[in-house]
């Protein structure tokens, strides 16, 4: 809506408020006028006949009292029409007068036909007939009349006066109005409440629109302060010189911005320390709100679950089993903790709900622990007490059992004497080799001192080795096969060591390869990374076990039915870790197995 008044259309356009003024003025003149108009047209034409008859009254009364003179001969003919014609613009009415038998003596019917398009004068005369015959009677008997009657071409306005003489009724005056006379006054009545109406309305505007804009621009400056303060500007102030009501709103506004700023402060320090603890956590924390949108999670959840920057809660956690765990949280307020794999992971979660001030459910946070290593560091816990009291069960049951049978004077020749000591030799030799591992393994993992590194050759150390294993495997009646480098390459690393891990991987492949079997031990050369290998067709690895068979007492056969302690593996493992290299193994079950470890010139 635009307004131009004075130039300010355009101002107008772009305040609400005052255009919200403005509209309401004009809106109430405009009902004020449409009410006065009903109303008007309710009570105004009554109230307007009623007028006109209390107008006519005196006047039916005077021409009365004319005719009577007439009637008692004080006056002519000649002067009654005198005076009628004088005063014809006096009476402005036409003016009927009948005598007491009803005949029509005085009439100026023509004043009131000149006032009719001709189309129309010829139907007067009948409808005035019509009209005075329906009062002429009640006149003739005594009684006025007021009446308006309403034709299809507008209300005749009516009064009717007996003539008295005496007590005797002498004839009757009758005076009318024509319908246009009515019009023409009810349309200037309308006019000129319209004319006052848009008078007011054009008075008002500007009045209403330099106070009203005397109001916005405090308003408008204050809102731009409420705009930025909610964009986080809070250094911009209210003006507080204003006086009354928008002074102490700009005050108001001020101690607001004032005290938002420091709240805001602490909040951001707050969750700044929050977010960076969180963030910094391994577990992963994923809370949502009581409508199920996501209001935060840390990056450790992705880590977990192997998600990417996708939308969604699918996108976050891809599993509906879980999802379904927060909602049945938020909609009962209880605690659900519940452990699950997730791939090779096995994981802990717990989900809470979160509550408000007044203890309602506002949403659910969710903790998601990855208790893998943990649970694998149990486990090999629990099997390295397992495997130790196995391993030194056997060797002490047996010597328990041959020194009792000793002690007990159950053996008497001096043979199986000595045959029960040489068993409680090989007990005790294998029971202290159980024990040099195990603190090998423990010195190795445990010692944080650096390796004492030398200068040797590589085919100088698989010459030494094998040399000794080559006997050994022509004794089980296993093909040994040993190939040096073509081109010696001399490296830096420890030489015992090195030899150590040589040792134990020949062992194996001895102890596991069978008759008629064959051993390779050979090494390549690549870009000074030498790699030496240890080759069998013994009874191989099987898959399930290949990614455990570095670990403390882990043996290809479970029921530890074979000799060795379990720990050459790990040990060699441990070497070669503290050395800076690499030990990987290939095998297949029924085929062989391959081990193979680096050392880097």
């Amino acid at each position: 809506m635009s307004y131009q008044f004075g130039g300010i259309g355009v101002v107008v356009k772009k305040n609400v408020f005052l255009r919200r003024m403005l509209s309401l003025l004009i809106g109430t003149i405009i009902l004020y006028l449409i009410l006065n108009t009903i109303i008007f047209l309710f009570i105004g034409n009554d109230m307007f006949i009623e007028m006109q008859i209390r107008e006519l009254k005196p006047k039916a009364q005077a021409i009365s009292n004319l005719v009577l003179k007439y009637q008692q001969g004080f006056i002519t003919k000649h002067e009654l029409d005198e005076q009628f014609s004088i005063n014809n613009e006096v009476w402005n009415a036409t003016v009927f007068v009948y005598d007491r038998e009803g005949k029509l003596i005085i009439s100026n019917e023509g004043m009131l036909l000149s006032r009719f398009p001709k189309e129309f004068q010829h139907r007067i005369s009948p409808m005035l007939n019509e009209i005075f015959g329906e009062y002429l009677h009640l006149a003739l008997s005594g009684q006025e009349v007021m009446s308006s009657n309403f034709k299809e071409d507008g209300p005749f306005l009516v009064v009717g006066k007996p003539i008295f003489n005496d007590t005797t009724i002498t004839g009757a005056v009758f005076l009318t109005k024509p319908p246009e006379e009515f019009a023409t006054a009810l349309v200037g009545l309308r006019n000129s409440m319209i004319l006052s109406a848009l008078g007011v309305l054009l008075l008002m505007i500007f009045p209403v629109y330099r106070i009203t804009k005397h109001l916005v621009n405090p308003l408008k400056q204050m809102r731009d302060v409420a705009i930025n303060m909610a964009n986080g500007n809070l250094t911009e102030q209210a003006n507080e010189t204003y006086k009354g009501e928008l002074g102490e709103l700009g005050r108001s506004l001020n101690y607001l911005s004032s005290r938002l700023s420091h709240t805001i402060s602490a909040l951001e320090i707050e969750r700044n320390r929050l977010k960076q603890t969180i963030d910094g956590l391994s577990e992963g924390i994923v809370a949502i709100d009581a409508d199920g949108s996501i209001t935060h999670i840390n990056p450790a959840i992705r880590s977990i679950f192997g998600t990417r920057q996708e939308d969604g809660p699918m996108g976050i956690i891809p599993s509906r089993e879980l999802w379904e765990d927060f909602d049945t949280v938020i909609s009962q307020g209880y605690t659900i903790v519940r452990s699950m794999k997730w791939k090779q992971m096995g994981l802990r979660i717990t989900i809470c709900p979160l509550t408000d001030e007044l203890n309602h459910i506002a949403g659910a946070v969710g903790l998601f622990r990855d208790v893998t290593e943990s649970e694998r560091l149990e486990q090999t816990r629990r099997d390295y007490v397992s495997n130790v009291s196995h391993e030194l069960r056997t060797p002490v049951s047996a010597l328990r059992a041959l020194s009792e049978t000793l002690v007990d004077d159950m053996v008497s020749d001096e043979t199986t004497k000595k045959r029960y000591y040489a068993h409680m030799l090989y007990e005790t030799i294998r029971l202290t080799r159980l024990i040099n591992d195990l603190l090998t393994l423990s010195r190795l993992q445990s010692d944080p001192t650096a390796i004492e590194r030398k200068i040797f050759q590589v085919n100088e150390v698989m010459t030494n080795t094998a040399d000794r294993y080559c006997v050994l495997a022509n004794e089980k009646g296993i093909n040994f096969s040993f190939s040096a480098l073509a081109e010696d390459v001399v490296i830096n690393s420890n030489f015992d060591l090195v030899e150590q891990v040589l040792i134990i991987l020949l062992d194996n492949a001895i102890k596991y390869t069978p008759v008629q079997g064959t051993i390779l031990l050979y090494a390549t050369s690549d870009d000074n990374i030498v790699k030496i290998s240890v080759s069998d067709t013994g009874i191989g690895i099987s898959a399930v076990d290949l990614p455990h068979i570095f670990d403390r007492f882990y043996k290809v056969d479970k029921a530890h039915a074979t000799q060795g302690t379990g720990l050459g593996l790990a040990i060699a493992f441990e070497i070669i870790q503290r050395l800076g290299e690499e030990i990987f193994v290939e095998s297949s079950l029924e085929k062989g197995s391959t081990f193979t470890f680096t050392l880097s010139s």
